[in-house]
């Protein structure tokens, strides 16, 4: 793991003056903690997101005497960084802070090979003014986004391992007409992952807090639903996951009704559409991302 003294800062501040971006190291679980307001990111979360430096990737804007100015929160999600969130010290509200951790992760992610960001974008709050200004094209239909807990719940016994998995890829029943009787999915797979030549939906996922976040709903309707929750539990159960973010068109009145009626929560009071910068590299789909490479790729 890199020490503070091997990150190396952008060529030029990305905003103010002054500021400089780079990576937190597994040391400063305190400064992601001072910024971010969520309850559920605890020192846990951070100290766990900070170790996973291949999947996780946690931004910070810096005055010269060490100041956290902004912190912005990301995840590997297949070939593409999700963007989290970004949280900004009062004191550098309204100075473009927001702005410039958000083009300095996008940079990293560009310098680290993978093939775009996306992040999930609310199109009547604010948060879409950063979006058009990352350029994030939309991607796929408005939905709604649902935290369904799992059905072993919190009861599960989880393996023990020494460095569990925290993002990757599953196959799950249906999609496309997959199981055979043409059925089309709720949500299509929205990074453009290949199918899998076996059948099956394949999903890219990844651990946010204590929830599996997947990119598609597979399910011809909300009655394959159970049926999907199945086949994602072994991957829950060896992430430590007790919940899974399962996506549902907005306009699909039945399904918000069904998803309140099993006592899901709705992540968010409007709908979102997921918003992607893809970066047009030349590099094959399979080539390795690169968390560890020099310069802005320096963890």
């Amino acid at each position: 793991m890199a020490a503070e003294s091997d990150i190396a800062p952008l060529t030029k501040p990305p905003t103010g003056s002054g500021l400089t971006a780079r990576r937190l190291h597994a040391g400063e679980v305190d400064t992601a903690l001072r910024l971010c307001p969520f309850e559920d990111v605890d020192a846990d979360v951070v100290r766990r997101e900070l170790a996973a430096e291949a999947d996780y990737c946690w931004m910070g804007l810096f005055t010269p005497d060490g100041t956290p100015a902004a912190v912005h929160r990301a995840m590997r999600w297949n070939r593409h960084l999700l963007l989290k969130g970004v949280f900004v010290d009062d004191e550098f509200r309204g100075s473009g802070a927001s702005l410039g951790v958000a083009f300095a992760i996008r940079d990293w992610a560009r310098e680290a090979g993978y093939e775009g960001v996306v992040a999930w974008v609310e199109p009547n709050k604010p948060e879409a003014r950063l979006a058009t200004r990352l350029r994030l094209r939309p991607v796929g239909p408005l939905l709604h986004r649902y935290l369904v807990q799992l059905p072993y719940g919190s009861d599960a016994e989880h393996p023990a391992r020494t460095s569990p998995r925290t993002s990757g890829m599953l196959i799950v029943p249906g999609g496309d007409g997959a199981d055979g009787d043409g059925a089309a999915p709720m949500v299509q797979e929205l990074l453009g992952v290949p199918r899998s030549p076996s059948g099956g939906t394949r999903l890219a996922w990844v651990l946010d807090r204590s929830r599996l976040v997947l990119s598609g709903n597979p399910c011809s309707s909300m009655g394959d639903l159970e049926g999907f929750l199945a086949a994602v539990e072994a991957t829950a159960v060896s992430a430590g996951a007790t919940a899974a973010e399962v996506v549902v068109e907005a306009a699909d009145i039945p399904a918000a009704l069904a998803m309140v009626g099993l006592g899901a929560r709705r992540l968010s009071r409007s709908p979102v559409v997921l918003g992607m910068l893809s970066f047009g590299s030349s590099e094959p789909s399979d080539a390795p991302v690169h968390p560890a490479a020099t310069g802005l790729r320096t963890p």
